[in-house]
C-alpha cells in the first residue's frame, strides 16, 4: 500500500471511530441522515484506495422520515386516522452502529500484522 493510501486509510479509520463514538452517545434511537452521508463519504474514500466496502453501505430503504404525529380514527364516521412524518430522514441508531462496528472490525483485520484466525480454536491454537 502506498504511503498516500495508508494515510487515507488511517484518516478514514479515525473518522469511523469518531462517528462510532458520537453516535453511540446519542440518546435518540433515530440518527439524522447527515451521519449516513458522512459514513458514505468515508466509504467512498476507502473505495478510492482500492478497499471494497460496498456491503457496509446503508441502503436507501433504511433512511426514512420518522413519525411525528398520529391522529386516531374518528369513531363518528368522520374519516380515518392520519400519520405525520418529519421532513428530515433518519436511520436506526443500532443498524448504523452495526455497520460501523463491522467496518471497523474489517479494517482492523486487513491491517493487522498477524492474520486473525476465524472460527473456533482449541487451547493449542
Amino acid at each position: 500500500m502506498s504511503k498516500n493510501s495508508q494515510d487515507e486509510l488511517v484518516r478514514a479509520y479515525a473518522m469511523l471511530s469518531s462517528l462510532r463514538k458520537n453516535i453511540s452517545q446519542m440518546t435518540d434511537r433515530n440518527v439524522p441522515e447527515k451521519y449516513v452521508a458522512d459514513f458514505h463519504n468515508v466509504l467512498d474514500r476507502l473505495e478510492s484506495i482500492g478497499i471494497g466496502v460496498s456491503e457496509f453501505r446503508i441502503p436507501a430503504s433504511e433512511v426514512k422520515p420518522k413519525v411525528t404525529d398520529v391522529s386516531p380514527v374518528n369513531n363518528h364516521g368522520g374519516g380515518g386516522g392520519h400519520v405525520s412524518y418529519s421532513k428530515e430522514k433518519y436511520v436506526d441508531k443500532y443498524y448504523l452502529l452495526t455497520k460501523l462496528d463491522a467496518l471497523l472490525g474489517y479494517i482492523e483485520s486487513i491491517t493487522s500484522e498477524k492474520p486473525k484466525q476465524i472460527g473456533f480454536h482449541t487451547e493449542r491454537d
